[in-house]
């Protein structure tokens, strides 16, 4: 059967309304084409322009180096504690990345506290029968001083060895360069690194000198062995590998011993060295009066 006149008219006009339609739909794609380099150039330029306007003296600045979670600083506390927890790469790939400061600033505070308030109680022990005992302030300045110029200047010292000292043959395939951590990394490992002395500040209170002697051994070889243990793969990039390792711990170990002896020790030997220049001078004093009134 012969297609009518109708047939052909309605036809030809069935591709005329595709292509219309097919017109249509390809501008309504590419509109948004054309328009989506402009937003991910927007976006770009915005993400380049925040770091630029965060500078050093706005809050923006530090606030990434405040920017961990509780589990977080946790699992810090824990490597820093236990010996060859971390893998070899922690340093780098853990630290390095995220490096905060919350952590070492809270366990640095608390630390402070721990030892003045500590040692205050170890004297007030060791002097139970005197009546005109009194709490000593000056441990919170003094110990104070002592782990924040600690917890700052090693580290400053270390990064600046290590940035110095690296071996000039250590090129390896894989890596362009040895790895040299930052100085806020090293701050952050040394913050975590005095969590422990936390503890073992209230436990020298208890006034049995072998027993605190044990306590500075363990805390040392825990704390010490595992500082040495994050830092090995930067240490093991410098000229004086060897002498770093010990060098940390030694310094780890007069730290622990100083707190120890300075505020913990005994009563037969707890007087400082200005208490008994004032014992003497109190003496002399009395030794003269006392001659003076012989002699009238």
């Amino acid at each position: 059967m012969e297609p009518t006149v109708d047939d052909l008219l309605s036809f030809k006009e069935f591709p005329l309304i595709q292509e219309g339609n097919s017109n249509s739909a390809q501008l309504n794609i590419d509109s948004p084409k054309k328009a989506s380099p402009n937003r991910e150039s927007d976006n770009t330029s915005e993400d380049t322009e925040t770091p630029k306007s965060s500078s050093l003296f706005t809050f923006e600045y530090y606030q990434r180096f405040f920017d961990v979670d509780t589990m977080m600083v946790v699992d810090r506390i824990a490597t820093s504690i236990i010996p060859k927890r971390a893998p070899t790469d922690y340093l780098k790939l853990n630290i390095g990345t995220n490096p905060d400061l919350y952590g070492p600033v809270w366990i640095v505070i608390t630390l402070i506290f721990s030892i003045a308030i500590s040692g205050n109680m170890a004297s007030y022990l060791q002097n139970a029968g005197n009546h005109q005992w009194r709490y000593d302030f000056h441990l919170v300045s003094v110990s104070a001083t002592v782990i924040i110029l600690y917890t700052c200047l090693v580290p400053f010292g270390l990064w600046a060895l290590l940035k110095w000292s690296l071996r000039p043959d250590e090129m390896d395939l894989e890596e362009q360069s040895p790895y040299t951590p930052s100085l806020l990394s090293l701050i952050c490992v040394y913050g975590y690194s005095m969590a422990i002395y936390i503890p073992v500040s209230v436990l020298w209170t208890i006034q049995i000198p072998l027993f605190q002697w044990l306590l500075v051994a363990t805390g040392t070889f825990l704390s010490g062995f595992a500082l040495v243990w994050i830092l090995m793969p930067a240490i093991k990039t410098s000229k004086y590998s060897l002498f770093i390792a010990p060098t940390i711990g030694l310094i780890h170990f007069i730290l622990a011993a100083g707190f120890m002896l300075t505020y913990f020790r005994p009563s037969d030997t707890h007087e400082t060295p200005a208490a008994q220049l004032v014992e003497q001078v109190k003496a002399t004093v009395a030794t003269v009066v006392a001659h003076k009134n012989v002699t009238q």
